[in-house]
């Protein structure tokens, strides 16, 4: 979820329409306060945040789904035959946005996103190719996803 934040602030900025305020900024001053955007964030808490600290609109969301799927199969050489070994692992990952007018507590703007990709692997007597796992899927699945709904909420009329 961390990382996700932070490539969403990042394609957020890069789009040029958005001015963004990190979300460790926004809690010391909410702390000042003595409010807490812990959890989710109700209209009532965006309202009392916009008042505070002079924002239009505040933004929330969850990875909804993040993971991984793994099947595999092998067996051991026979009567000369080779040996062999077969996996496959699908990762998966899926978040909502949706964006909150701190005058009003309306939810203006909400969108989903989700993705997959997957890989294989097979090696018989030894011999064989693809790899057992990824770890750029972060970056293969998650970082689409937000940028979907970076897309989006750039292409909404607010």
């Amino acid at each position: 979820a961390e990382a996700a934040q932070d490539v969403f602030v990042t394609e957020l900025v890069k789009s040029g329409k958005f001015r963004v305020i990190e979300r460790e900024q926004l809690e010391a001053l909410m702390q000042e306060k003595n409010l807490s955007l812990s959890g989710d964030v109700d209209p009532k808490t965006a309202i009392k945040a916009g008042k505070l600290l002079g924002l239009n609109y505040l933004l929330t969301g969850a990875v909804t789904e993040y993971g991984e799927e793994g099947t595999s199969a092998s067996a051991p050489g026979v009567r000369g035959l080779p040996g062999f070994s077969a996996g496959k692992k699908t990762f998966t990952a899926a978040l909502n946005a949706r964006l909150i007018n701190t005058t009003t507590g309306e939810v203006v703007w909400a969108d989903e996103a989700s993705g997959e990709d997957s890989h294989m692997s097979l090696n018989i007597g030894g011999f064989g190719g693809g790899k057992d796992y990824d770890t750029r899927m972060f970056d293969k699945v998650m970082k689409p996803c937000i940028q979907k709904l970076v897309a989006s909420l750039k292409a909404a009329d607010l």
